[in-house]
């Protein structure tokens, strides 16, 4: 199996993507103690772990001598916070938050795993004082490691080698891989030189991005306009004459409310407000209460700063396994039974859809596999040659 490290690790969902496909997650850091929590129980579950491998830590605080060292990749997702389009006064590269990307940079300087996977929010891309203070810069460095001593923000003390990545940066949105939520999602991901070149000189493909199911998803299909709260429709009909694909609609994720019941975490906090009465189906223009439609996508699933997601035709919010659902997430994974509430929607909203993780993993394996094939394919050759 291909030994990863997680770093900013989550309830998971990157690393179970990676996991399902062959790789082993051998070691994991998350600061925050439930969030790990969930993990390792996941992990325990899932693949028989009898040891935590997601460390509850600061991962500023860990040196790299002490995160495993034959590891061939890195994979995680820094604390966004301070990238977000949706904060017009965040600090970026400077925050306390932002900050953390070099952090992971630096675990790559030192480490040299074979490749890495970065996933920040849209921001770092589309505001141009993130794009040149954060983004532009991490990926000049990258490409020559040696580099990393020169930023403000990093301070390492040993000799760094002047190793190069080729990376390879791209804006996914998760509709337009099946996923039915509107998310778009930076995602840097590098292979160190020597495994592409040796590729590109086999004349074997490099790395491939994922091909998307349904390009364009947003503005591709005539997408049904809110409706009054109670509109009544024959489904099944509406369904089978449906002019956008099925499988992108919030019904098709959380629909069938009776297999939903049947399933663990299917659990929200009590309703309070009037607005769960008043609030048309979809109607997701106001910051707070919007209420998804049956036969829409659903608004990025993200329940931080008060925001709050109503079911399409009842009068509550989503349960977690509703908002699991959103993301992709396997109805095996489940978060403990006294998990508190806000804590298991800081998960979800916190995640990499889960399928679009798997797809990644999918693609990252596929190098990694023709690199090893055509090693063994020369050690074995150089072998005969000396008999």
């Amino acid at each position: 199996m291909i030994k990863v490290a997680s770093l900013f690790s989550g309830a998971g969902f990157l690393d179970l993507g990676f996991a399902e496909n062959g790789f082993d997650i051998v070691w994991g850091a998350e600061i925050v103690p439930e969030f790990s929590r969930a993990h390792n129980y996941n992990m325990r579950l899932r693949y028989n772990h009898d040891v935590d491998r997601i460390h509850t830590v600061d991962i500023v605080n860990v040196s790299p001598m002490d995160m495993p060292q034959n590891i061939r990749g890195i994979i995680g997702g820094p604390p966004c916070q301070d990238f977000s389009i949706g904060n017009a006064s965040n600090p970026g590269v400077t925050g306390e938050r932002g900050r953390l990307v070099w952090n992971f940079l630096e675990k790559i300087a030192y480490l040299q795993p074979d490749f890495f996977l970065f996933e920040n929010v849209e921001g770092l891309y589309k505001i141009k004082k993130h794009r040149t203070q954060a983004l532009l810069p991490m990926l000049e460095i990258l490409e020559d490691m040696s580099k990393i001593k020169n930023s403000e923000f990093v301070n390492i003390d040993s000799n760094i080698e002047g190793l190069g990545y080729k990376t390879y940066f791209k804006v996914l949105n998760a509709l337009e891989f099946g996923i039915p939520q509107d998310r778009a999602r930076v995602f840097i991901i590098g292979f160190k030189n020597s495994i592409i070149e040796t590729l590109q000189e086999n004349y074997m493909d490099a790395f491939q991005w994922p091909t998307p199911i349904y390009p364009d998803a947003k503005t591709s299909y005539n997408w049904p306009e809110a409706w009054e709260l109670g509109t009544e429709i024959d489904e099944a009909k509406f369904i089978k004459n449906l002019d956008v694909p099925y499988e992108l609609t919030v019904h098709s994720a959380i629909g069938n409310q009776k297999e939903l019941e049947r399933l663990p975490n299917h659990v929200s906090f009590n309703p309070k407000s009037d607005k769960f009465n008043i609030v048309m189906e979809g109607d997701t223009s106001r910051k707070s209460f919007k209420r998804l439609h049956r036969f829409r996508y659903s608004p990025t699933v993200a329940y931080g700063n008060n925001e709050v997601h109503l079911h399409p035709t009842l009068p509550r919010r989503l349960t977690v396994r509703e908002a699991l659902r959103l993301q992709s997430v396997p109805d095996w994974y489940k978060f403990p039974d006294d998990m508190p509430l806000d804590k298991m929607f800081k998960m979800v909203s916190n995640g990499v859809p889960y399928k679009l993780a798997f797809l990644l993993a999918i693609q990252i394996k596929k190098v990694l596999t023709d690199y090893d094939s055509l090693t063994l394919k020369n050690e074995n050759k150089q072998l005969l040659e000396t008999k």
